[in-house]
């Protein structure tokens, strides 16, 4: 379930098609996303979309989000994790 390490390469390559290419939020967004349909695959869950992530996190600051990003990564279950952790931050 690890992201591949050419993942960087592989996000710039499908967003240089677009004019201006992806924010570093952008990217990081994609990686939670990501991480948390990696999980998804062969359970009753449908994946979830980019714009239901970013809107989970739309108001997590950047060095934040990638604190986020790292507490969720050392878990046994990241979207286990990063939900509860979101459902923290809206108390």
């Amino acid at each position: 379930m690890d992201i591949p390490k050419t993942y960087l390469e592989e996000l710039k390559k499908k967003n240089a098609i677009r004019k201006g290419g992806a924010s570093e939020r952008q990217e990081l967004v994609q990686r939670f996303t990501d991480k948390i349909n990696a999980e998804r695959i062969g359970t009753k869950f449908q994946p979830a979309t980019w714009g239901q992530v970013n809107g989970l996190v739309r108001r997590v600051k950047g060095a934040a989000l990638y604190r986020l990003f790292g507490e969720c990564a050392a878990s046994d279950s990241f979207s286990k994790r990063f939900f509860w952790l979101i459902k923290q931050m809206k108390k």
